[in-house]
């Protein structure tokens, strides 16, 4: 397959983003807002690339993309857990305010 030919975005500044956001959230250190960044690029990405083929996503090789996109949102939406570092940076009232399992 062909590269696109003039893409306008910065191929370097994607897989930098995609570095440094999927290791934010290994980590889970600003999990919501490297989830949130993360998804709008894999929509970007989707609708790019793979949009121009076909509307389907199993037709035109774009699942991927739309997989990541909606796992990306969930962690948007659920935040990093209870091991992530959002947690233990996270203030005391905070951690009062979330339910405690008894």
């Amino acid at each position: 397959m062909p590269p696109m030919p003039c893409s306008p975005l910065n191929p370097g500044l994607q897989d930098l983003l995609e570095l440094v956001g999927c290791l934010l959230l290994a980590l889970g250190l600003f999990t919501r807002s490297a989830a949130f960044v993360l998804a709008g690029d894999m929509a970007v990405a989707y609708f790019m690339a793979h949009s121009p083929k076909g509307f389907f996503p199993l037709l035109n090789g774009g699942e991927l993309a739309i997989v990541y996109c909606f796992v990306f949102l969930y962690f948007w939406l659920a935040g990093g857990g209870e091991s992530s570092l959002d947690r233990l940076r996270a203030p005391a009232s905070a951690s009062a305010l979330s339910p405690s399992r008894a």
